[in-house]
């Protein structure tokens, strides 16, 4: 499995998400993202559900029924913002080490992989 395909599953712990929360969470252009989860979600291993005009993702078992105004309510409450100056830290820390730093923040906690750039 790729490494963004691994970022990707481990930002959907955090419960469903908006394609939109998704991309910003991964920081990855929203084409990439929507090819990536395309591609989990065609192997079973994420769910995507329409609410009106906005995809929601999630990992299979996790799914269940929000109505969109709750939703809004809680995407507001859980979106966590990460200021655009901490991936220059992780590519300074990837040009220094070698290692690439991956970090996921979720309701559960903060995830941090070290992995060796290929």
């Amino acid at each position: 499995m790729l490494w963004r395909e691994e970022h990707l599953l481990a930002i959907l712990k955090a419960g469903k998400l908006s394609t939109s929360e998704v991309v910003a969470r991964a920081d990855m252009s929203k084409a990439t993202t929507l090819k990536y989860l395309e591609g989990l979600k065609g192997r079973g291993l994420v769910d995507c559900e329409m609410v009106g005009p906005t995809k929601l993702w999630s990992l299979p078992g996790e799914s269940k029924e929000i109505a969109p105004a709750q939703f809004e309510q809680d995407a507001i409450k859980d979106f966590i913002s990460v200021a655009r100056e901490i991936f220059k830290l992780f590519e300074e820390f990837e040009a220094v080490t070698g290692k690439r730093l991956m970090i996921s923040i979720n309701k559960a906690g903060i995830n941090i992989n070290i992995d060796s750039v290929t």
